[in-house]
């Protein structure tokens, strides 16, 4: 009977964990807002390509590596990253807005999307965007490691 007990008890609490839906997307005035708070520092393009792209979490999973920073036709700035795929197989390009990563160290880590999030991107295919030069520079946040 008190195996049955716990049992219901579990269940209720684990029921809403489950039903929750996936957190909606930020919103480019909410990534503005994160990235103000993350201290944009210069940072030259070349410097950036490359880079391991980090979970911001204590485990730290690399989610990727950058390929190249673009200009989008709206003027904002996104970071290709090669995202997935087991030693780079398979791994496909997504676009996220600058303004969602932050340097940590020698890496860049993810703020505002989940794993989850970021593999529901579209694959891009550079098609609309202005490849930046490895000698031009941006500002990008920074942030203290996770551990």
């Amino acid at each position: 009977m008190l195996i049955g007990r716990s049992l219901i008890v579990l269940a209720l609490a684990c029921g809403p964990v489950m039903a929750q839906d996936a957190s909606p997307l930020p919103t480019q005035a909410t990534l503005a807002e994160h990235a103000a708070h993350r201290f944009p520092q210069p940072v030259r393009v070349g410097d950036l390509i490359g880079r391991d792209v980090l979970k911001p979490v204590e485990a730290q999973p690399v989610l990727g590596h950058v390929a190249s920073i673009v200009r989008r036709k709206d003027g904002g700035l996104d970071f290709i990253i090669r995202f997935g795929g087991v030693l780079g197989i398979g791994a496909r390009p997504i676009a996220v807005p600058v303004e969602a990563v932050a340097l940590m160290g020698e890496f860049v880590a993810v703020m505002d999307f989940t794993p989850e999030q970021l593999a529901a991107f579209a694959t891009d295919d550079g098609a609309a965007d202005t490849t930046l030069a490895t000698n031009e520079t941006i500002r990008v946040g920074i942030v203290k490691p996770f551990h």
